[in-house]
């Protein structure tokens, strides 16, 4: 039952985000509205474009920060609690052993970039706000290389802490700086960190699906 300790957390800290979003939603509609796309943004391309999208919507960073490290824990939490119970019982699951194999294929893959440095090859892994490379495949790549629960969210959740502080207030300074050269400029680099991601995921699927077509003929 340790293991799963943190579904019990995720879901205590899901149930209040979607209080305060409800209060939210009551108290100021456009500032629910502005909080909704910057949710949306981070599940298209993750922890930069959440960042960014909440600069562009005028949040100060302080907000920005609190509001992004507290729905990535959450995310965390619930994804890590739920790839750690499907890892165990995936065999029972045959509709979603596809999504369970591909999920860790992909820190497979991961894992053994950064096995040599062990938990601050994760720590780094994790703090790179790059897609795919987020706190939540961080946790399963420390499940796999065997860590315990304690220590899987002692080493992923600080670095993405930490990652969430730093690139929040480097994109502010940076921000700042390009508006020297006009308004709205800033949207270009949003837009490109939103649309990235989605690029590569698309060219990663037609390369996969060349190779497989590739080596049928083979």
């Amino acid at each position: 039952m340790k293991k799963f300790t943190p579904l019990y957390a995720g879901i205590l800290m899901l149930m209040t985000e979607i209080g305060l979003f409800i209060t939210c939603t009551f108290v100021d509609q456009r500032s629910a509205a502005k909080i909704l796309s910057m949710i949306t943004a981070n599940h298209i391309g993750g922890r930069l474009p959440f960042i960014t999208v909440g600069l562009e919507n005028g949040f100060p960073p302080l907000l920005i920060i609190c509001v992004v490290m507290f729905y990535n824990t959450t995310y965390v939490l619930l994804m890590y609690s739920l790839f750690v119970f499907l890892s165990a019982k995936v065999k029972r699951f045959k509709m979603i052993d596809k999504l369970v194999g591909s999920m860790r294929r992909d820190a497979e893959k991961r894992k053994q970039s950064f096995k040599r440095w062990s938990r601050f090859g994760i720590f780094i892994f994790v703090w790179i706000p790059l897609p795919w490379t987020g706190a939540a495949i961080g946790s399963y790549i420390a499940h796999m290389e065997g860590y315990s629960v304690k220590n899987t969210l002692l080493t992923v959740l600080p670095a993405m802490w930490v990652g969430v502080i730093s690139w929040t207030l480097w994109f502010d300074e940076l921000y700042k700086f390009i508006e020297r050269f006009g308004r709205g400029k800033t949207m270009l680099v949003t837009v490109f960190l939103l649309v990235v991601p989605g690029f590569i995921y698309l060219l990663n699927v037609l390369l996969k699906n060349n190779k497989n077509r590739t080596s049928r003929l083979i």
